[in-house]
């Protein structure tokens, strides 16, 4: 199975999940990722639109890696990000990250949404065993809204992030294919 420069969509009940494209770095996308509010829990925290682009493109590129931008149906409003990397089929499983970078939209249950819209398609259609993804542990409301599509936490490694001059465990949480 190969995913470098394979194009995916899925439509939710009010979100459509599909693949980046370089016309989505936009000066929203770049605000999003240059607010301390929104990257507070990302490795990335500054970005222009030719850094997005270039990201853009590098995900597109990989093998493993599946890159998509989360828009509202009714209005096409571009909300976020949500990417599947590393996707191992030999493994069966797959790592998934997501941001919410459009703040008036959080706490909406999007992220959820789209999440399971992955889920869905990596259990049913890939036929996966696993979903995996990682959490800083001092964000607690992220650990809440994975637990409650199911995910467990398997593995909290110690003071093992940095984040400027605070250093946070590193919550790693799975999601097992329903039997």
């Amino acid at each position: 199975m190969h995913f470098a420069h394979r194009t995916e969509s899925f439509t939710g009940e009010r979100l459509i999940l599909r693949t980046m494209t370089e016309g989505d770095a936009t000066q929203t996308y770049a605000e999003w990722i240059n607010n301390p509010e929104v990257n507070l829990y990302l490795e990335t925290k500054s970005a222009t639109i030719e850094e997005l682009i270039a990201y853009i493109e590098q995900k597109d590129a990989k093998d493993d890696t599946l890159f998509f931008g989360i828009f509202l149906k009714e209005e096409g409003t571009h909300i976020g990000t949500i990417k599947l990397e590393p996707i191992e089929p030999e493994e069966k499983k797959a790592t998934i990250a997501i941001m919410i970078g459009d703040k008036e939209q959080w706490g909406k249950g999007y992220a959820g949404e789209s999440m399971q819209l992955l889920i869905n398609w990596c259990f049913d259609d890939l036929g996966f065993e696993k979903i995996e993804l990682g959490a800083i542990g001092k964000n607690t409301a992220a650990i809440h809204a994975y637990e409650k599509l199911g995910f467990a936490e398997v593995r909290r490694e110690v003071g093992s992030v940095q984040y400027g001059d605070e250093v946070h465990d590193h919550v790693l949480m799975e999601l097992k294919r329903p039997v």
